[in-house]
């Protein structure tokens, strides 16, 4: 490990050897504390072209926005919606000295190289730096396309990674490159208060009361969290959240229309949501110093939880002005299912090793059936995205095992703290219990000690308050809404076919409640049918039994419904009397008994 010290008050711009070298290739950096100036020397001061690779828009947008303004001699293009290849190739034909380009890795693969005709001239040309190299490991489960350049990018003459939260890589082509950690020769500590909770949103409201601040920033990655709190806490009107599009659309449709995917310091309020889109790269410079709080809940949002290692330290180095004050609230889960970096490395290898033997008895196999259900097992498994063109992608494996180790943080307040304490060059922590005596697992926990009978009626208020009102209740309902819907299937069923009220009226009693059900399912096909029955008949008309029984018979077929047609039916839709016709049986129908869709008497 090479160290580069860096003084107080200066940037990399400042000194050596970067004034003199600039950046070195096949090169991973550790910048150790965001807001060095790293990205800003490589696009301002760095004299060579160059491709930076960004984990998001927003950081792309600032940069441009920040560098063109200081230096339109030396524009640099961003990449991203609305620009496309002509708009590159235009930038590669302009007189700027140094062509600069900062694209998320997206639009580096789909974009960028396809507006380079001679692709071979741009890798010897160019110096490719993947910045916040972190997010490749943290996010590549879910967005593959951030590790896909990684083949390009060892294509490149002159490359480089960095981050002031790099993780190890376990890809060999990396073992070659050289580590260089830029170590401050300061104390660069920042105060941060743990508080250990069973309660996250009573937790939070209590912390937000305390610090009475005017300027407050919440990094929570759930929308669902955040449509709850500004929902409970009466503050939607005095908050703005900065999220992903797909996330803007998800609060507007639930009500919450102060959401945006373009940050401007001119539009945060007193209360400021930002999902992980914002975690790092990202520059907050304002005026004033907030108070930050981060919000991690296991039991409804487990995509919450934060690394004190990478995204706690990313959330802190936002503000380029400094923070008035760093909070993280978080529950725990004992019974959370992680594994350590043991079990997880074996739990993986017999996954692996099990999907490998699909993939070789689908190449030996023969029949068309065998490879069918091989091909369907193969490409439905979890370990399918574990694999690029055949090739195991070493990036998923150490995101399995960072994802792992994380959750494990999580199992209990102490785990954390020791996290937190490995940590102790970025953090001076304080340690604070917040407990209830209603938990958040008590929203997960039904108490066995009730009736069935109460039970029933617990579990379907909660039903009727999810379904009517969603998004008002503590974080994201749906992992438990689910849960419940798979231990109370059969009093769901009966909630979505009898409603709250039908449970009400059997007053939660099973036995009333399958008579309900019987008679509601009686009752749902005759409105199915009665648009058929008074197709084929008329009020006042006299049919034949043989007739009525067999237009029965042909509508009954017609809705999958296996019973046997008889022409006492005609009973159900028509006050109808018995009566002979051309020396027939037959029935003579008078009115109809309801009309679609009015409800039959005949439930009664």
């Amino acid at each position: 490990m090479n160290i580069i010290p860096l003084p107080k008050g200066s940037y990399i711009s400042q000194i050596e050897p970067f004034k003199t070298a600039g950046l070195s290739t096949n090169a991973i950096y550790h910048k150790t504390e965001a807001g060095c100036g790293f990205t800003r020397f490589a696009l301002e001061f760095f004299d060579h072209n160059l491709i930076c690779l960004e984990p998001n828009v927003p950081v792309i947008i600032d940069k441009v926005k920040q560098h063109n303004k200081r230096h339109p001699e030396t524009k640099i293009l961003g990449v991203y919606k609305g620009i496309d290849i002509d708009d590159i190739r235009e930038y590669l034909l302009s007189d700027v000295k140094y062509k600069k380009i900062i694209t998320t890795p997206e639009g580096f693969m789909y974009k960028v190289l396809e507006a380079f005709d001679d692709k071979e001239a741009m890798r010897q040309q160019y110096f490719i730096l993947y910045d916040e190299c972190e997010r490749i490991i943290s996010d590549v489960n879910y967005r593959g396309d951030i590790a896909a350049p990684l083949d390009e990018f060892f294509s490149f003459r002159n490359k480089a990674l960095v981050s002031a939260t790099t993780l190890p890589f376990s890809d060999e082509r990396f073992t070659a490159f050289t580590r260089y950690t830029i170590q401050p020769q300061y104390d660069y500590r920042k105060s941060i208060t743990l508080i250990n909770t069973n309660n996250v949103i009573a937790a939070l409201k209590k912390k937000l009361d305390a610090i009475q601040s005017n300027h407050v920033c919440v990094f929570v990655n759930s929308t669902k969290a955040i449509s709850t709190i500004t929902n409970q806490f009466g503050i939607a009107d005095q908050s703005r959240t900065f999220c992903a599009q797909d996330s803007v659309v998800t609060l507007m449709s639930n009500g919450y229309k102060r959401a945006t995917s373009y940050f401007d310091i001119n539009e945060m309020a007193t209360y400021n949501f930002f999902t992980s889109r914002y975690y790092s790269a990202f520059d907050i410079e304002l005026s004033y110093k907030p108070d930050v709080v981060i919000v991690s809940d296991i039991f409804f949002a487990e995509h919450s939880i934060v690394d004190p290692s990478t995204e706690v330290i990313q959330i802190a180095g936002r503000f380029r002005n400094g923070i008035n004050s760093l909070t993280h609230i978080t529950n725990f889960n004992p019974q959370l299912d992680a594994k350590t970096e043991e079990q997880a490395k074996y739990y993986l290898k017999g996954s692996l090793e099990t999907y490998e033997r699909f993939v070789h008895d689908y190449d030996r196999a023969t029949n068309p059936g065998s490879r069918n259900t091989l091909k369907s097992a193969i490409e439905k498994s979890d370990e399918h995205k574990y694999y690029s063109n055949g090739n195991l992608n070493s990036f998923m494996v150490d995101n399995f095992l960072q994802q792992e180790r994380v959750k494990g943080y999580y199992q209990h307040i102490d785990k954390l703290k020791e996290a937190y304490e490995v940590q102790h060059k970025h953090f001076k922590v304080t340690f604070e219990d917040d407990l209830y005596s209603v938990t958040d697992e008590d929203f997960l926990t039904l108490d066995k000690r009730k009736s069935k009978k109460e039970i029933n009626k617990h579990v379907a208020g909660i039903f009727d308050k999810w379904t009517g009102e969603p998004g008002m209740y503590v974080f994201p309902p749906l992992e438990l809404f689910n849960k419940l819907i798979h231990k109370h299937n059969d009093l769901y069923k009966a909630f979505t076919l009898i409603g709250i009220k039908g449970l009400e009226e059997c007053n939660y009693v099973w036995s009333r409640i399958k008579k309900k059900i019987k008679k509601t399912k009686a009752y749902n096909q005759l409105v199915a049918l009665a648009p058929d029955v008074y197709y084929y008949f008329d009020s006042e008309g006299t049919y034949k039994e043989c007739y009525t029984a067999t237009c029965f018979e042909m509508i009954y077929k017609q809705h999958g419904i296996n019973k046997a047609a008889k022409a006492a039916d005609i009973n159900r839709y028509f006050e109808a009397r018995r009566t002979t016709f051309d020396g027939s049986k037959a029935y003579a129908l008078g009115e109809p008994k309801f009309d679609i869709p009015g409800k039959p008497d005949i439930l009664e």
